[in-house]
């Protein structure tokens, strides 16, 4: 009888960590339709979740900007991580496993959450959000989505067609774009010597990287570059690197080039996603 992606949330619960993306031999492409035929629907599929979730587009080019938002169950603790992850079908029955994707966020004291990500990799997956309980026969809990990457792989960042608007400082906010650097989802620290300078002033970050950061890793700084009200957009490389040093910690300091109020993420590209710290900052 043909499983439902649902059902073998349980069963594949123990193959998270660490695990290999290895599609020439056991992975298989499947359709929107089929995707959807197996609990993956555009639209987050959250039956099991007990919470709420939407999202703010389930097709995009590679690298754009895509905000997750919601409400988590009413058992799920204020603090709790929730972490992105790829199915990885090995048929067209409902067989498969998960792919961390170094993707997370953090439940609110309110129960809210907000998850911002960017996908490099082409075409239609399965993904899920959530977590493990923490119990001796550990239970995922979360909801699940498809989404569709457009492209071909090859181009840069910042290569987004759409009309570049401005966002204000609380809109930025909204995105995760935030005077104190954001930090969800990087695994490190940050700190910002100052979200709002003069014409010509300059900004320091400091922190600490992730732990599976290697010294010598190279960090890079880009522009968000917003093309609606609701935080989707792209980035623009600015030229500006630093790298992590032999404690792990980094230190980069640039001039913001235009006035206003501008989002900027800081870190590095692991595999086909983006891992870095978010921020803005305003010239005045």
């Amino acid at each position: 009888m043909k499983r439902s992606m649902l059902t073998i949330l349980a069963s594949s619960a123990l193959l998270l960590g660490g695990l290999a993306f290895a599609p020439a031999v056991s992975a298989v492409d499947l359709t929107p339709a089929q995707l959807t035929e197996g609990g993956f629907p555009k639209k987050p599929n959250t039956t099991s979740w007990g919470g709420t979730a939407s999202i703010s587009a389930h097709r995009a080019p590679q690298w754009q900007d895509v905000i997750i938002t919601g409400k988590a169950p009413d058992v799920t603790q204020p603090g709790q991580v929730l972490t992105m992850q790829r199915y990885i079908p090995q048929d067209a029955q409902g067989d498969g496993t998960f792919r961390d994707l170094a993707i997370s966020t953090t439940v609110a004291a309110d129960r809210s959450f907000a998850l911002h990500f960017q996908i490099g990799l082409p075409g239609s997956y399965g993904y899920r959000v959530g977590y493990l309980t923490d119990s001796f026969s550990p239970e995922f809990v979360g909801f699940q989505f498809q989404f569709t990457t457009t492209g071909s792989g090859a181009p840069a960042p910042g290569t987004g067609s759409a009309t570049a608007i401005d966002l204000t400082p609380r809109q930025l906010a909204r995105a995760g774009f935030t005077r104190d650097p954001n930090i969800t989802g990087w695994g490190g620290t940050a700190s910002l010597s100052s979200s709002r300078v003069q014409p010509g002033q300059t900004v320091t970050i400091t922190g600490t990287a992730p732990r599976f950061a290697k010294p010598g890793q190279r960090l890079e700084l880009r522009k968000f570059v917003a093309t609606d009200r609701r935080g989707s957009g792209h980035f623009d490389p600015t030229g500006v690197r630093t790298k992590v040093r032999k404690d792990g910690s980094f230190r980069l300091t640039f001039t913001p080039e235009q006035d206003g109020t501008t989002g900027y993420t800081l870190g590095y590209g692991t595999n086909v996603e983006w891992v870095g710290v978010e921020f803005q900052v305003t010239v005045r």
